[in-house]
């Protein structure tokens, strides 16, 4: 049995649909957090104990804890294969895999923060990560070629980069028809479907 530690409306949200696309058992354990815009309230001390910084998502599978959500998407789709969504080591499509996964958690997140922050304006103090331009350059290049991240097969990629279109299309994410084509052909599997409907628990 997996357990996900989950605050409805935020990045855990991804995370129950990835669990649905998999087929996994498992159970919701909501978690209070203090939002962006102030409204919420945090975590208790308690929760520390599974993730020190009392964020969200986090999964316990036995007594193995993982998060961050580039972390949970690899270690899922190892693990839990009976609906094969992350290719696995050997397979012609991993190192492409792990690579959009990991760009996601290591560039295209702390870019995001650092243009909402006005972090990255001052080019006498450029950012390690890249410009935001470029990094979101990355991801349209590749929507606007291929119906998938991984190319013509839907894969949990999709989960992470689906989310992140759906969040900051309109704002960091300017409109494009390649964006509304992929969010409209996400929101249509099944699993995403249930995922919504369990969203607040």
């Amino acid at each position: 049995m997996i357990t996900l530690y989950h605050a409805p409306r935020s990045r855990s949200s991804r995370i129950i649909w990835l669990l649905e696309e998999l087929g996994a058992d498992y159970k919701i354990e909501l978690v209070d957090i203090q939002r962006g815009d102030g409204s919420g309230k945090p975590a208790p001390e308690s929760y520390a104990a599974i993730n020190p910084l009392k964020k969200v998502p986090t999964v316990k599978v036995f007594d193995e804890i993982v998060y961050e959500s580039g972390a949970i998407t690899l270690y899922l789709t190892d693990s839990h294969q009976r609906h094969p969504i992350g290719p696995l080591p050997g397979d012609n499509n991993r190192a492409e895999y792990v690579r959009w996964l990991f760009f996601y958690n290591g560039t295209l997140e702390p870019a995001a923060t650092a243009r909402f922050m006005g972090w990255d304006k001052d080019p006498a103090k450029p950012t390690g990560f890249g410009k935001w331009e470029d990094i979101e350059k990355v991801v349209s290049d590749q929507l606007a070629k291929t119906p998938y991240i991984l190319g013509d097969e839907f894969s949990a990629a999709d989960i992470i980069y689906g989310s992140a279109v759906q969040f900051f299309k309109g704002s960091l994410f300017p409109d494009r028809p390649h964006y509304d084509a992929y969010l409209e052909r996400l929101s249509a599997r099944p699993a995403y479907k249930r995922a919504q409907a369990r969203d607040n628990g």
